[in-house]
């Protein structure tokens, strides 16, 4: 995942490998791949997670200052609800393409209650629902608990020890209790054990934190799962839409045993309820003193997309894509707060005081902590997915042969000798994934609805995401991962359309050793291993100058005749008399010091004083945050121009990043989103895609 930037299981690490590739999942990735998670600091990793106020509030400089060493806070990036973010993916194996089967799978999962709350783990039945997301603080492998009994202890040393975590323990726990599902075709693979845990791709139940293989691997799981679905692409739509989407837990119940009754719910964790949940029908659920329950996230179902054509064995951009070539891209709505709080998604509210609480005009707005996934499945078609099952699997004793051999020597026909075939029968079916660090989703805050919704703006009534993909270093030294550039590289809007800029970075990009098969290093402008953006507005594509603020270039630019307004609602400061034509664009100078200055008002205020005294903006950005606070700038009918708006980033202009730049159009035309680009292969020349 590029966009929103995929983990990998990295953290902080300042090598280009990744310290532990067992961290929360399984990806089956390369240990380059991968984004640290985004820093505050202007200087330093993180040691701390952020509060609302120490995240978001762009009057608190002390929290990304040159401050004490409490003062080093994880970023977390916040989309509004149902604006539009392009999301971007690899996939070496090439998807849409005849040569294989491939699925992707989209999908969210988000805190069931307060991230805080230590009480969350006791309230209630256990039913393993429970998600509290944490980045973590080191690169360590959260505890598993041995038995529900454990749970609780298990839970308080992985919040102590700081470790990441997306699934709960109890989740995983359970799932040690249950038998797999014995009717899964397995092949010739020896599967060392019984339980859900135990899988053809994952015979020896390798744990990956709190993950559970058999969820992971096959899909739709038969057990309730924390991931809610929300796009699938797929070599074929039918298959997807009755094979996939439409039995999802999204809109169909999935049902387990789970500790407790209904006359006592909250029923004190004991190791005589491990036995409990390993209970398979309702009837012996009951009888054992347990309760079947059942979970539905009453959302609507996954949406189906043709897979676009992308090659095979590449990582790089497909063909016949506009601008030269993209990567694999889709324009996703993001999910309503109605929406996340259906699922189950606890709903956090902004409010005033308290160490946690953000104040500002838009307090009591709510939000959601979310962490986004995508599963990959592909295979080759040596046999039907869903019409193959464990009566194929290989039965030495019994003389029945898998369709499907390790390895296997083939006949070439003749009397010629057989040629041996490289199969690995765990890796046919196979299954990688990605996730995402924290993000958040908020509510659409009203002074900013109202200002969107003016009819002065225009007709148009999307907001879209400007961000930054990509992590310091040139080619060789990123990949598999991307070089910077603004992403989305070209924005086509209506008049009335907003953008909300905002991105993020690490200071510990350093992409050093150790760095396995690629180049260690991270060439760049500025402090070594630090992530720096901003956006200056050029007078053509072609050029590196940006236009001087007081310099009249142009009748209107696009931040004279853009509304820009902060998360909170506050308008950007314009200024007034003399300094009036330079206050209109104090959008621009919020977004070229990467958020250093809140506007022009704000430049003399910093330059004499600031919570550790003076502060100058530094021309090569060293002393900006790693991660821009968002602003969103609402497009106007004066905004409409013949011409595209163009944007460079100042410092990263040499010969590793030469092409960061950014393209804005507005006009009186609603755009079409851009769907997964690349050449359509006709989905009747597929074989089916495999799904399980």
């Amino acid at each position: 995942m590029e966009m929103p930037k995929g983990s990998n299981n990295r953290l902080n690490e300042q090598s280009a490998n990744r310290r532990n590739g067992n961290r929360m999942f399984d990806s089956q990735n390369n240990n380059r791949g991968g984004y640290n998670a985004a820093d505050l600091h202007r200087t330093n990793g993180f040691n701390a997670y952020g509060t609302d106020k120490q995240m978001y509030d762009l009057s608190d400089r002390t929290s990304w200052d040159d401050g004490g060493a409490n003062q080093r806070y994880q970023y977390e990036t916040l989309l509004k609800e149902e604006s539009i973010f392009r999301i971007t993916w690899k996939a070496q194996h090439g998807c849409g393409n005849p040569k294989n089967n491939c699925n992707m799978v989209y999908q969210w999962t988000c805190d069931t209650c307060d991230q805080d709350d230590t009480a969350c783990i006791t309230k209630g039945n256990v039913d393993g629902m429970r998600v509290q997301i944490k980045n973590g603080l080191n690169t360590g492998t959260s505890n598993d608990a041995n038995g529900l009994q454990n749970v609780k202890n298990t839970h308080t040393t992985n919040l102590n020890n700081n470790r990441g975590l997306h699934e709960s323990e109890e989740y995983y726990t359970m799932a040690k209790q249950r038998a797999r599902n014995t009717g899964l075709f397995i092949a010739d693979q020896k599967v060392h054990g019984n339980k859900q845990i135990n899988t053809r791709q994952n015979p020896g139940g390798t744990r990956r934190g709190q993950e559970v293989p058999e969820e992971r691997d096959y899909y739709p799981w038969t057990h309730p799962t924390i991931w809610r679905s929300h796009l699938i692409f797929h070599n074929n739509l039918t298959e997807c839409d009755e094979k996939m989407a439409s039995q999802t837990q999204n809109t169909n119940e999935k049902c387990h045993c789970i500790p407790g009754t209904a006359a006592n719910t909250a029923a004190a964790w004991t190791q005589a309820q491990n036995a409990v949940v390993a209970k398979e029908t309702e009837a012996e659920c009951t009888a054992a003193g347990g309760n079947w329950d059942c979970q539905i996230f009453n959302i609507p179902k996954p949406k189906c997309v043709q897979a676009a054509w992308s090659q095979v064995n590449n990582l790089g951009n497909v063909e016949n894509t506009g601008e030269g070539g993209l990567p694999q891209h889709y324009d996703m709505e993001v999910p309503s707060a109605a929406v996340l709080k259906a699922s189950g998604c606890h709903a956090y509210k902004w409010g005033a005081g308290g160490n946690k609480n953000y104040a500002g005009p838009g307090a009591n707005k709510e939000y959601f902590r979310v962490a986004w996934r995508m599963r990959y499945n592909m295979t080759v078609g040596d046999f039907a997915p869903y019409e193959t099952d464990q009566i194929c699997n290989q039965r030495s004793n019994a003389q029945q042969q898998s369709p499907i051999q390790q390895n296997p020597t083939v006949d070439v026909g003749v009397e010629m000798q057989g040629l041996r075939l490289a199969i690995n029968t765990a890796q046919t079916g196979r299954t990688f994934q990605d996730r995402s660090h924290a993000y958040r989703i908020t509510a659409k805050n009203n002074a900013q609805e109202a200002e969107r919704v003016s009819t002065a703006n225009g007709p148009g009534n999307r907001i879209w995401n400007l961000n930054v993909q990509g992590k310091r270093g040139n080619i060789v030294q990123t990949f598999p991962a991307n070089e910077y550039d603004f992403w989305p590289r070209t924005l086509d809007l209506q008049a009335g359309d907003c953008i909300d800029f905002q991105w993020v970075g690490s200071n510990t990009h350093n992409n050093g050793n150790p760095a396995g098969d690629g180049q260690a290093g991270d060439a760049g402008e500025g402090r070594g291993g630090s992530d720096r953006h901003n956006i200056a507005q050029l007078a053509s594509k072609d050029e590196s100058y940006p236009i001087p603020l007081d310099v009249a270039m142009f009748a209107d630019d696009f931040f004279t005749t853009a509304k820009c307004s902060f998360l909170d609602g506050t308008p950007v400061p314009s200024g007034n008399g003399a300094s009036k034509a330079i206050g209109e664009k104090s959008a621009q100078i919020y977004l070229m010091s990467g958020g250093f200055y809140n506007g022009f008002g704000d430049i003399a205020a910093q330059e004499t004083a600031g919570s550790n005294g003076a502060q100058t903006l530094n021309s090569l950005l060293n002393n900006v945050a790693a991660s821009m606070r968002p602003m969103m700038c609402c497009t106007t009918a004066a905004s409409v121009k013949p011409t595209p708006y163009y944007f460079t980033n100042t410092r990263n202009n040499n010969f590793s990043n030469r092409d960061q730049k950014l393209t804005i159009k507005v006009s009186n035309a609603k755009p079409a989103l851009r769907q997964a680009q690349g050449r359509k292969v006709s989905s009747a020349n597929l074989s089916p895609a495999v799904g399980r």
